[in-house]
């Protein structure tokens, strides 16, 4: 299984959301990237393209 930010191996101290897997590495990079560092623009839009990928899931049906 491969994180879905990187690309490299997902580790089970990640996160996993409706089956779209973040590493620890990138849980981490997300969690301390402010916005005035020089990769905040990056991360944006990875949680972007994992935002777009999870609003495009059925929602599940309750009773």
């Amino acid at each position: 299984m491969l994180c879905d930010l990187c690309g490299k191996d997902y580790d089970s101290r990640g996160i996993e959301i409706n089956k779209i897997h973040i590493c620890s590495e990138c849980e981490q990079k997300i969690i301390t990237t402010g916005a005035l560092d020089p990769d905040y623009p990056l991360w944006i839009e990875r949680v972007k393209t994992i935002w777009d990928q999870v609003a495009l899931m059925p929602s599940p049906h309750y009773e």
